[in-house]
């Protein structure tokens, strides 16, 4: 978050330390802003559940945020993933992947965006540390260029079990801290706001369904603790309540949308190769809008009545 200065706040809940940056006082959101969540499997798997928005809405009822997620499973802070080797390219091509997630912040037009990287540089060892943060620095500027507000959230890290070497994920652990702590030092240098899931989902062993993956009770204690760090105000029911499960499953129903409306089944004749062949394809994706339309006038009036 953008501030005169950043600090440090260090909160000690239920035992477990969490750290993260952020700017003088608590942070919040003006009337009718936009979120975006960008990033990799973290945020893409977020769609199916939809605790972490949840828990946002919840926090701030009355101020009608939109969210918009656009995570890629498999992306880096270069894109590369976004490329869908249109055209017969190389999957993977830098630039393009990052002209097209250019191109995708541009039309979002968000006011914060969310920001979950780390987790699939980190398998270029520590000799990749450095290109990720050139990487992220990169992607940063980029962003900054079209939204006033980042807020950056470390990796988590990989848990015990599922039939994995301890000593492989000591090891992958220790990886992980590493560009953790990049991330770290390049939101404190950029004066952006800063999350802090490393450290305390590493006290704990029960929120993955592989050891990488969340499962929804790793997600809502992601979003819990997204909101520790962020010092959001109390959410204005409980989590579990018959009335959040409402709202939960009425996001859930508008990601559901709009991820069909932006990475539709027919990608390669929308976006691709072969969008000279059935031009028609290119006007269906904006045929979904009335519908997340509908979806997010429904949300709207269910956290009205909180």
């Amino acid at each position: 978050m953008k501030s005169i200065h950043t600090s440090i706040i260090l909160l000690l809940t239920s035992g477990i330390l969490l750290s993260a940056c952020t700017s003088q006082g608590s942070f919040s959101f003006k009337q009718n802003e936009k979120v975006v969540f960008l990033g990799n499997a973290f945020f893409e798997n977020a769609i199916d559940n939809g605790e972490i928005e949840t828990t946002i809405s919840l926090c701030f009822p009355k101020k009608n945020i939109t969210f918009r997620n656009i995570g890629w499973s498999g992306d880096n802070v270069y894109a590369h993933t976004r490329t869908r080797a249109r055209g017969g390219g190389r999957f993977g091509n830098p630039d393009k992947g990052f002209g097209i997630l250019t191109n995708q912040i541009s039309g979002l037009k968000p006011d914060k965006i969310f920001i979950a990287y780390g987790f699939n540089e980190s398998f270029d060892d520590d000799q990749g540390i450095d290109s990720y943060g050139k990487g992220l620095n990169q992607l940063l500027e980029m962003l900054s260029q079209h939204c006033p507000e980042l807020i950056l959230i470390s990796t988590i890290p990989m848990e015990k079990g599922f039939g994995i070497p301890a000593e492989h994920i000591e090891a992958q652990n220790k990886k992980l801290k590493n560009y953790t702590e990049m991330t770290k030092g390049i939101a404190i240098k950029g004066d952006h706001s800063y999350v802090d899931l490393f450290t305390p989902l590493s006290k704990e062993n029960k929120y993955t369904t592989n050891g990488i993956h969340l499962t929804v009770n790793g997600y809502r204690k992601a979003g819990e603790l997204i909101a520790q760090a962020l010092s959001f105000p109390a959410p204005a029911i409980k989590i579990d309540s018959e009335k959040a499960d409402q709202i939960r499953n009425t996001i859930i129903k508008k990601n559901t949308l709009f991820f069909h409306r932006w990475r539709p089944r027919n990608d390669a004749f929308v976006y691709g190769e072969r969008k000279d062949e059935q031009r028609i394809a290119q006007e269906e994706p904006a045929q979904i809008e009335p519908f997340i339309a509908k979806q997010e006038a429904a949300i709207t009036l269910l956290l009205e009545d909180l």
